[in-house]
């Protein structure tokens, strides 16, 4: 059954042409993206055996998504075993009720949440906002754009396509609101040590944390987070509830298959060794020796489409790791950002991920629009998933369901059928001379490309028509070379 995503209503043309306007964004996203792809080269040349530790984690991972189901039941029990309360959410909806009901058996006032793009998936800050509950993030690139009102461009920098200014602006606005010492410049250290004061109050009151998981260990029903701030420590540790909202696909096997795969997140990612905290959760403090925790420890496993990707051409896609690198290799995604896509998952993956989880219900148009086929991304995923092939296979479904526009079928089905015959194709030449005529030799004529190649048109310098093809000219010369 088709899962369910938050997208953007806004048309492809409306988000393309915005990011592309967009300066800032250009030059921030196209800075991270090539900083992250120029460090993770490094790191692999630094660390030659890695490459052998990578390709054991892949055919690892693909045998513990075909044994998903009975990974899944053995992780149940084993957390179970140790405290813990674990629910398996089919729908996005069913995970965001769980969590609501565990707020409200604990009388919840404030939550605080680790990086999570699970829960960005199923929309749960809005849920508890419309709860009355406030959330409140912690990891420092959620943090912005929870004060902007935005949604993360990027799976690993959520704020990448803000500068240090624009980032500061909102910190004055909620210093104003919060009537509370503002940042002391712009400068990043002012930006950190406003943003490290301002979250440490809600560290200490929040009464339930939430988290998200980067891997679930079967064989000991253990959650493992890996982070770059260390919020997420004082996210499980502080508060008396602790919430961990995990897609299914995380799952693992047992704890050799995690020291093979742990290191790639971060390698693959941002080019470093391993990320810079790595966070074990076992049990609740009320079921182990631990003096410090949380009492109540649930955990709430999200479905909402993935397991219908088993026993399919796609299902390598559960392999991913959320590593970013493929949007980090990505030409598109480095001139347009993570906002431009529409979707929750943007750059390659995205492209590849909403229309499967979702049985195309939103966004058809990414497989056509938002690549160029160069097999960047291929290149780059450390869990080898076949992403251009996937890519290809799904806009031959969008043909296949006629998902695409009257308009654009009409078009492309004509082109072809021009230009599948000789006398097609010169006939179409003859039109571009004509239409050539009347604009002169303008290369940025409005108008001069009509329909949906209007776009190609707005942001290319049109090419010239020959005066005379190939073809004509040997019709007119080739007898006088023939008589010579």
């Amino acid at each position: 059954m088709a899962g369910q995503l938050p997208h953007d209503e806004r048309s492809w043309p409306e988000r393309r042409d915005r990011a592309l306007q967009n300066n800032t964004l250009r030059q921030t996203m196209g800075f991270v993206a090539r900083r992250f792809t120029l460090a993770k080269r490094e790191v692999y040349r630094a660390n030659p055996d890695i490459e052998a530790s990578r390709k054991t984690a892949v055919g690892q991972k693909r045998q513990a998504i075909r044994d998903l189901p009975e990974l899944l039941e053995r992780f149940r029990t084993q957390a179970e075993s140790h405290g813990a309360h674990t629910y398996l959410a089919t729908h996005a909806q069913d995970a965001v009720n769980v969590a609501l009901n565990i707020a409200g058996a604990n009388q919840t006032k404030l939550v605080i949440k680790s990086k999570s793009m699970v829960t960005e998936e199923i929309e749960l800050n809005q849920a508890f906002e419309r709860a009355g509950i406030p959330v409140r993030e912690t990891d420092l690139g959620e943090y912005i754009i929870q004060l902007a009102h935005e949604k993360p461009s990027h799976i690993l920098a959520p704020a990448a396509h803000k500068n240090r200014h624009q980032v500061d602006d909102l910190f004055q606005e909620d210093a104003l609101r919060q009537n509370i010492t503002p940042p002391e410049s712009d400068e990043i250290e002012d930006l950190t040590r406003y943003a490290r004061e301002r979250l440490r109050k809600e560290f200490l009151h929040a009464d339930m944390g939430i988290t998200g998981g980067n891997f679930l260990v079967a064989e000991t029903g253990t959650l493992v987070l890996i982070t770059n701030e260390g919020n997420a420590d004082m996210v499980t540790s502080l508060p008396p509830v602790l919430v961990s909202i995990v897609g299914v696909e995380k799952i693992v096997r047992d704890w050799a298959q995690l020291t093979e795969i742990i290191q790639q997140p971060a390698m693959s990612g941002i080019g470093r060794s391993l990320s810079s905290y790595t966070t074990m959760i076992h049990a609740p403090a009320s079921n182990s020796s631990a003096p410090e925790g949380p009492k109540e420890w649930h955990i709430i496993l999200v479905d909402n489409g993935r397991m219908a990707l088993r026993d399919t051409e796609f299902e390598d896609v559960l392999s991913c790791i959320r590593c970013g690198a493929c949007l980090n290799a990505c030409p598109v995604f480095r001139e347009v950002g993570g906002h431009a896509y529409g979707s929750v998952y943007s750059g390659p993956i995205g492209i590849v991920e909403t229309p499967l989880l979702t049985d195309f219900e939103i966004l058809p148009e990414l497989p056509s629009a938002l690549c160029t086929l160069c097999h960047a991304c291929q290149e780059a995923c450390p869990m080898d998933i076949a992403l251009p092939a996937h890519i290809v296979s799904l806009r031959r479904t969008v043909v296949k369901r006629h998902l695409n526009s009257g308009t654009a079928n009409w078009t492309l089905k004509t082109w072809a059928r021009f230009w599948s015959t000789p006398r097609g194709y010169r006939r179409s030449i003859n039109l571009a001379r004509v239409i050539q005529g009347v604009y002169g030799k303008k290369r940025h004529a409005p108008g001069l490309i009509p329909g949906i190649f209007a776009g190609w048109g707005q942001t290319r310098e049109i090419p010239q028509v020959a005066p005379q093809t190939f073809h004509e000219w040997w019709k007119d010369n080739g007898s006088k070379l023939d008589k010579k």
